[in-house]
């Protein structure tokens, strides 16, 4: 299985560069030569440092879920260095923003043997960690060549995945043995990483580690400067829909329509998943008599209205803005793409709506609903109806946030747990 995956790479790979490079569009021409495993002394910025931690991370997603583990690491370890890889530019981009605290930012390479390898001798991590499911074959068999343990972090496992892990479990099985320990997020997720080959005594439920990011990043004076940099008073009815993807956005401008007949001075910002559909979302906000306003169009000059619809085409702001909302939307979930992590706006006290595609966070969604703080809806003509109920009764909606954030606080305490796995593993 490892020979047959090995190549279908290679037949793969020439397609892989042409796909990221024009996709990427990159300027600082680093996409094709780091994909394929070359790296300047500057990217790596490799030292004589005694200790060496990898840690890979997918995008966006996934370098926000470990923020905080990351401070942490970088406090019991001030010596040693960290390097955080990615597969997106988007989740480079936010690696370097938000884990400052690493040694170096950098794009893995593609999953082939002899560019994976060549990084691995040139780094020689004592420990490689992957965060949620990101399961590299060969970058695995890679870092056990080397001599590194190897960690799994804030592990989680879909419905959607089941029966692709289960049709292939001989091949993952033998994946899954590079693993010294699985750290999992729900008694689910480990359950079915049993189920696809991995050692039972390896897999622990440590919970998430967003709940202690999003957590320690509330801070109730960044609600007034995302106010002003966004020229709102803050006081303002806004609904929030966050990480929307193609297909979505129409859906919701519908409901919209349908709320704003009920609630005209209600504001909606639009964050896409992908922050360069932003002229793409103007035409069609256009297409419902709406004017829409980029992020990065807006200055001291700028005077908003209720029919001024904001896209926020930036990276790393819309946790901020979420402390605006009234209420937010959660994206990907009325088209069928599993859903975004609920849990941002719910640290803040903002009630989550979302559809029913939300299979990739079901331990977020579950606890949500439990208290009333998550809110499901089957289409875009029953999101519109929602809104317009919860918006009748303000005091309710309060109170529902509310509990979200209380419940939210209690689950703290992953990233604790995940350090104490990376301290088994390091040398003394």
């Amino acid at each position: 299985m490892y020979f047959i995956y090995n190549v279908l790479l290679y037949a793969l790979t020439p397609l892989l560069i042409v796909y990221f490079t024009l996709k990427e569009h990159s300027k600082e021409n680093i996409t094709f030569s780091q994909r394929l495993g070359f790296y300047r002394d500057d990217q790596l910025r490799l030292a004589e440092q005694e200790l060496r931690i990898w840690i890979h991370a997918a995008s966006v997603g996934e370098v926000n879920a470990i923020i905080h583990f990351v401070r942490l690491l970088r406090r019991d370890y001030p010596r040693g260095w960290i390097g955080i890889s990615t597969m997106t530019l988007s989740g480079l981009e936010m690696a370097r923003i938000n884990l400052a605290a690493a040694d170096a930012h950098f794009l893995a390479p593609f999953d082939l043997y002899f560019a994976v390898r060549r990084v691995m001798k040139r780094i020689r991590p004592h420990l490689y960690i992957t965060v949620e499911t990101e399961i590299w074959p060969n970058h695995l068999q890679a870092a056990k060549a080397v001599g590194a343990r190897v960690l799994m972090i804030n592990g989680r496992i879909s419905g959607r995945t089941v029966n692709t892990y289960r049709a292939l479990r001989r091949f993952f099985q033998r994946v899954l043995s590079s693993y010294d320990f699985f750290s999992m997020i729900r008694t689910e997720d480990g359950e079915r990483i049993k189920a696809f080959g991995a050692d039972p005594k390896k897999v622990l439920i440590n919970g998430n580690l967003k709940f202690d990011r999003l957590s320690s990043d509330i801070q109730e004076e960044s609600r007034e400067e995302i106010a002003n940099s966004l020229q709102l008073s803050g006081v303002e009815k806004i609904w929030v829909a966050g990480s929307t993807k193609k297909g979505e956005e129409e859906l919701l401008l519908h409901a919209f329509q349908k709320v704003k007949s009920e609630f005209p001075h209600l504001y909606l910002m639009l964050a896409p998943r992908e922050i360069h559909r932003g002229d793409e979302l103007a035409e069609l906000i256009k297409t419902f008599g709406y004017t829409p306003l980029l992020r990065t169009g807006i200055s001291t000059e700028t005077k908003l209205t209720p029919d001024t619809i904001v896209i926020l085409d930036t990276i790393g702001e819309l946790f901020q803005v979420y402390s605006l909302a009234t209420l937010t939307f959660c994206g990907k979930s009325l088209v069928q793409l599993g859903g975004q992590n609920p849990l941002e706006p719910a640290f803040w006290g903002k009630p989550v709506l979302y559809g029913p595609s939300m299979d990739d966070f079901l331990d977020a969604k579950g606890l949500l609903e439990e208290v009333g703080a998550g809110i499901p809806v089957n289409n875009a003509e029953e999101l519109g109806t929602r809104v317009i109920t919860l918006l009748q009764d303000e005091a309710t909606l309060n109170q529902r946030g509310q509990a979200g954030r209380e419940m939210l606080q209690k689950q703290q305490g992953a990233s604790a747990r995940t350090l104490m796995l990376v301290n088994k593993l390091l040398p003394d």
